[in-house]
């Protein structure tokens, strides 16, 4: 009886220790540390020189360098990012740490392709109505921007093909500092 007790008693200390180990580790995709991180996207705008990017020391979130985008107009612009692990499935979360230098607010949109998305030369990030959106708006300072990777209408988070940060209005010439861009599996009340 005393065996079954102390087994039963190990048990129910363990399962604790066990749902912790089964949760993923954050999974970095972009920490903008060196030259080669520049080559993990595209930019994108009605322009084409609407938006330029660089390594900055500046306002970093991790390491010693983030990436500075800069807004020469108020038009759209994306950054548009291409290579990164596509099996997402295990996370729930985007995570971007972006610095907002204004003293105002600017918003931000977070799209995804999959491989779904109706890729062609003429949509080159794939039909519109395949992709998926979620929104998000930076304040003045420090920011960590939470996307939500579960959508309205069908994604595959295990073959992600592309994804964009789009800002939606801005201040001419805004500068955003973005660094530390992650996967996470977060609690419910994170992605609220």
């Amino acid at each position: 009886m005393k065996n079954t007790i102390l087994f039963v008693l190990s048990l129910v200390l363990a399962v604790p220790y066990l749902a912790m180990a089964a949760e993923p580790k954050p999974l970095v995709l972009f920490d903008f540390e060196k030259a080669d991180d520049l080559k993990c996207f595209q930019l994108d705008g009605p322009t084409k020189d609407n938006i330029k990017a660089e390594l900055s020391p500046e306002n970093f979130s991790t390491g010693k360098t983030c990436l500075k985008v800069s807004y020469t107009d108020d038009q759209w612009a994306d950054i548009q990012f291409t290579k990164f692990k596509g099996d997402w499935s295990a996370y729930n979360a985007l995570k971007v740490d972006i610095f907002n230098p204004t003293a105002g607010l600017v918003a931000l949109s977070f799209q995804g392709a999959d491989a779904d998305a109706g890729f062609s030369k003429e949509a080159y990030f794939g039909d519109p109505e395949k992709r998926v959106a979620v929104s998000g708006m930076l304040r003045p300072g420090k920011n960590t921007l939470v996307f939500p990777l579960k959508f309205d209408r069908p994604f595959d988070l295990k073959k992600v093909q592309m994804w964009s940060l789009s800002s939606l209005s801005r201040p001419k010439g805004l500068m955003l500092y973005i660094d530390n861009i992650r996967l996470e599996k977060v609690k419910p009340e994170e992605l609220e």
